[in-house]
């Protein structure tokens, strides 16, 4: 009995574990779900887009700030008080050269000149007196010289008679005194001649010099209305009504607005190009000089752009900034005024906006588009088509081909590359599409779209 249930507890479980097994085999597992085939395509699909030939123009685009062309500190030419102020003079006013902006109290001046004008006029008068006299003084001398002729004629008459014993002595000795008295009168006249003509000389150089102090004292006269040199603007009031101002005082800073200027800094490459851009003919060490380019100056609001022309005139400082290895450069905008409104797409306004600015203002921030002319040709492609390890991939005849060129610029989305050096013609396309594991001469096809 014992052995029964033994073997019923070990054999039995054994058996149904086999029998298990059996059906499972029996029936089998499940059946793998048909794999479907697909054909290798023979060419990979691509985006691809054309690359352009260029025009022979770059632009570069750097960062600026608006700076005035000068600024002018009017100083008070001559001491006094501050009669006047007009309104044109407060800080922030626009100004027309020749607006008078401050008078100094002029009747200090005004004597000077009415005290100087009456020295002019009384030495004009001695200069009449001492003509008078030289005229007679010519004509005493005149008649001096008659009167010596005539006692030579007498003592050499006497001489004559003298000798025949007809005259005496004492009467020959009286002709020749009386020609003595003559020839000493004469000499006397024309002494008095010389000295004449030096009085005169003395008192031409004291009318010169009343002339050139009166000429002075109007100038000072003058100088008590300080008026505007240039059109621009008021930035600093230094001087109030009824002030007194020493010789020398500053009373007002004035900006000139006639044109301005826009401060900015060019990398050692971009300054490369513009001195590329340096027309044949012109020597290259002709100083240091910047070979002037076209320029636009622009400042957005919004959506909106506003343009000025100008052009880049000329290096400042003394050379590369130690800090940023820039140069810095200006641009000069002749006619600050004169402004173009453009849309978000680039399309001109016909009329400017209310809210347009009318002039540049110092102190904007505003980009500087150079433009500059390129003798050798170039190709451009897009900015996404240039591999993070500089490579474009062209597609030629339905194969890839794989270029490394050197980039010449980059500006507005497109890189571009000198024709001869880089190998890309203006016929090709670029592949802008990612590709994975791309090589040279693998067969691409423009893919078609979605």
């Amino acid at each position: 009995m014992n052995m029964l249930r033994v073997i019923f507890r070990w054999v039995l479980p054994l058996v149904i574990l086999g029998a298990a097994i059996g059906g499972f085999v029996a029936l089998g597992g499940p059946k793998p779900p048909p794999r479907k085939t697909t054909e290798e395509p023979a060419a990979v699909p691509v985006r691809t887009a054309a690359i352009e030939a260029g025009d022979g123009r770059i632009e570069i685009e750097a960062d600026g700030v608006v700076v005035p062309l000068r600024e002018v500190t009017l100083a008070a030419e001559v001491s006094g008080r501050v009669l006047r102020k007009t309104d044109a003079c407060n800080e922030g006013q626009l100004v027309a050269k020749g607006d008078l902006l401050f008078e100094i109290d002029p009747r200090d001046y005004e004597l000077d000149v009415e005290r100087l004008e009456r020295e002019a006029a009384q030495a004009k008068l001695m200069i009449a007196e001492i003509d008078e006299e030289i005229a007679q003084n010519a004509t005493a001398i005149d008649l001096a010289r008659r009167q010596v002729e005539l006692a030579k004629r007498e003592v050499a008459r006497l001489d004559t008679l003298k000798a025949g014993r007809i005259v005496t002595e004492s009467e020959h000795d009286r002709a020749v005194r009386d020609e003595l008295t003559a020839a000493n009168a004469l000499t006397i006249q024309e002494g008095q001649k010389r000295v004449l003509a030096k009085r005169r000389n003395r008192l031409v150089e004291a009318e010169s010099l009343a002339s050139t102090m009166l000429e002075k004292a109007r100038l000072d006269l003058s100088r008590t209305r300080i008026t505007a040199p240039a059109d621009g603007r008021v930035v600093e009031d230094k001087v109030e009504q009824e002030s007194f101002v020493a010789k020398g005082t500053p009373v007002v800073v004035i900006e000139d607005t006639s044109s301005a200027e826009v401060k900015t800094n060019l990398r050692m490459d971009e300054v490369a190009r513009v001195w590329g851009a340096r027309k044949a003919g012109t020597q290259a060490g002709a100083g240091q000089d910047v070979p002037e380019s076209p320029a636009k100056v622009v400042f957005t609001i919004d959506d909106r752009r506003y343009e000025w022309d100008g052009v880049l005139s000329r290096y400042e400082g003394r050379g590369l900034d130690e800090k940023t290895r820039t140069l810095p450069c200006r641009v000069r905008v002749p006619e600050p005024a004169r402004v173009r409104a453009l849309d978000r797409y680039g399309v001109p306004l016909a009329t400017l906006p209310p809210d347009a600015p009318r002039s540049l203002l110092r102190g904007m921030f505003v980009e500087v588009w150079l433009e500059l002319e390129v003798s050798q040709p170039l190709v451009s492609v897009p900015e996404e088509a240039v591999r993070p390890s500089g490579d474009v991939f062209v597609m030629r005849e339905g194969r890839l081909h794989v270029f490394h060129p050197r980039p010449f610029h980059a500006a507005a989305g497109r890189v571009l590359y000198a024709q001869d050096e880089s190998g890309l013609l203006p016929t090709d396309r670029v592949v802008v599409s990612q590709l994975a594991n791309p090589r040279d001469g693998m067969e691409i096809a423009e893919a078609t779209a979605p």
